[in-house]
């Protein structure tokens, strides 16, 4: 069967999936931190980031005020480095939809995901977003994912992407099949809880396109 007869619904992650977004992010970490008197090696809060946001800060332990500063860095959309979409993730976008598929959102990310779908161009390739305010608890929790599957139809013909372990958790946990994103060669067959694992973009787009399964 061919891939694109097995799924229809494709429910995307936002960060180090759609966007390269952590360099940005781990900047405005790294500024915030600074201004608090504390230095932090950029690598760690990359990796800490990798995790999850939240993950991040309960890591460093940030007040409430320095959370709200983090805010103000990460919505310094030109601030170098500038988050950007992965090279080929807007075609392959499209070339879903234009062959009947749908892409759809879940992120733990609040409205900024948007504004960045927007200022690509990327924003009518998704058929529905769910983030942050909508109230749902976050990935790994499959709560988001149910609600997508409810509200658009995924009966077995949908599949999560994302680059973590909660991504995939989420998809499974929803009723769908998961695919990791394994950018750094991280994850190996029978370590995660999804049913394909790409490295590339070009990987990714040969298997969603072209690929059986």
């Amino acid at each position: 069967m061919r891939f694109m007869e097995k799924y229809r619904h494709f429910v995307w992650d936002f960060d180090g999936m759609l966007f390269d977004s952590y360099p940005h992010t781990a900047r405005a970490l790294y500024k915030t931190l600074r201004d608090a008197g504390r230095e932090e090696p950029e690598e760690e809060l990359y990796r800490a980031l990798r995790v999850s946001i939240g993950h991040a800060f309960r890591t460093y332990g940030l007040s409430d005020e320095e959370k709200a500063a983090f805010r103000i860095y990460e919505n310094m959309l030109e601030a170098e480095p500038v988050t950007v979409p992965y090279r080929g993730i807007p075609e392959l976008l499209r070339r879903i939809t234009e062959v009947g598929g749908r892409n759809y959102l879940l992120t733990n990310r609040d409205r900024l995901a948007t504004v960045y779908l927007e200022k690509y161009g990327m924003r009518e390739s998704f058929t529905g977003i769910v983030d942050s305010t909508y109230g749902f608890p976050s990935k790994p929790d499959p709560a988001g994912m149910r609600y997508l599957a409810d509200k658009f139809g995924f009966s077995g013909d949908a599949l999560m992407l994302g680059d973590r372990e909660l991504d995939a958790a989420a998809g499974v946990g929803g009723g769908a099949d998961a695919l990791f994103f394994d950018e750094f060669r991280a994850v190996s067959p029978g370590t995660t809880a999804a049913r394909y694992i790409v490295h590339t973009v070009d990987e990714l787009s040969a298997l969603i396109l072209e690929g059986d399964v």
